[in-house]
């Protein structure tokens, strides 16, 4: 019986240590690829990025927009462009995560093998 308690506890601490990735990981993953462009695309991309995963879904997030160089063409470029792809990709991972039915996984792989009764 306490196996089983043990057990069972260990999995989940498991499956919460690779569930969780700092905020600070999950935003450079997101901006990695426009780290060559201008300093004020990048600052927009990475306001706009953060404002993109938010309006996905994801609730670590919050809404930014330096007002102060709202106007500037390449910080302006950047925000949007960030907010679009960031929460399209938010939306996509929402999506591939919800749809998860359980058995449609890389773990439990389709066999075509029914066990039980067809409904």
């Amino acid at each position: 019986m306490a196996s089983k308690y043990l057990l069972s506890c260990l999995s989940v601490m498991l499956l919460s240590a690779c569930a969780s990735t700092p905020p600070g990981a999950v935003l450079e993953r997101e901006i990695a690829g426009v780290s060559s462009q201008p300093p004020m695309f990048v600052n927009g991309y990475r306001d706009g990025c953060q404002s993109g995963l938010s309006a996905g879904g994801n609730t670590t997030f919050q809404y930014a927009k330096n007002l102060q160089n709202a106007n500037n063409p390449q910080y302006k470029l950047g925000w949007e462009d960030g907010f679009r792809i960031c929460q399209s990709r938010q939306v996509q991972r929402n999506n591939q995560r919800n749809s998860y039915d359980g058995f449609n996984s890389p773990w439990f792989p389709r066999t075509g093998v029914t066990i039980g009764v067809q409904l």
